[in-house]
Formats: structure tokens, C-alpha cells, sequence
């Protein structure tokens, strides 16, 4: 099984910077369900354009992590976004890759949650 993220690859984006590390998780804590809420609100609405940006801010924050399953989660929900304009039938897949999206986060902060 691969690792939820990778610590060292993270440490070594942020300089091996400990310090920084726990204050990028703290910020992956307060911004991803601010960010989760608003793919949840701009896709019941079906505004598309906000929520392939909202989806692309999260994959940002998990990129930090090297996160494999929730950079694939936010990849895909991105994705989607963009085809489910031109291509309504795609919406219907959209509640799953939200839905994916949000457990993979929430894996990622209780992996990271001995960080902290």
C-alpha cells in the first residue's frame, strides 16, 4: 500500500523546514473545508468555472503533501469541471469525484495529525 503522503519529499519542498511543514498543515486544516464547501455550493449550483478553480486550489494545498490519492481526487474533480460544461451528461459524475475528493482529504489530515 502507498504511503498516504510523502513526508520526506514535503520536508524537502519546504526548505526541511519542520516548522514550515506544520504550519502548511495547519493551513490545509483551516482553508480545505472552506474549499470543500465551496465544491459542494458551486456544484449544486452547477457554476462550473468556480468549481474547477476551487478543486484546482485544494490539489495546490495537497501537492504540498505529496498526497498521491488526493492530488488524483482534485485532478479528477478539476477535470470533470471543465468537460461538465460542454459535455452535460459528466455532471453526473461529479458527486462521486466530490465525494472522493473529501475522503481523501480527510486520510490526508489524519495521516498528517501526528504532525501537528
Amino acid at each position: 500500500m502507498a504511503p498516504i503522503f510523502d513526508y520526506s519529499g514535503s520536508l524537502r519542498r519546504m526548505g526541511n523546514d519542520r516548522g514550515l511543514f506544520q504550519d502548511m498543515i495547519l493551513l490545509l486544516n483551516e482553508d480545505a473545508p472552506q474549499y470543500l464547501a465551496a465544491i459542494h455550493q458551486t456544484s449544486g449550483s452547477q457554476d462550473y468555472p468556480s468549481l474547477k478553480r476551487a478543486a484546482h486550489t485544494l490539489k495546490g494545498l495537497v501537492l504540498n503533501f505529496g498526497a498521491t490519492r488526493a492530488i488524483s481526487a482534485a485532478i479528477a474533480l478539476e477535470s470533470l469541471a471543465q468537460t461538465a460544461e460542454r459535455e452535460p451528461a459528466e455532471k453526473n459524475n461529479i458527486p462521486g469525484a466530490i465525494a472522493e475528493l473529501e475522503a481523501a482529504v480527510a486520510e490526508l489530515q489524519r495521516a498528517l495529525a501526528e504532525h501537528c
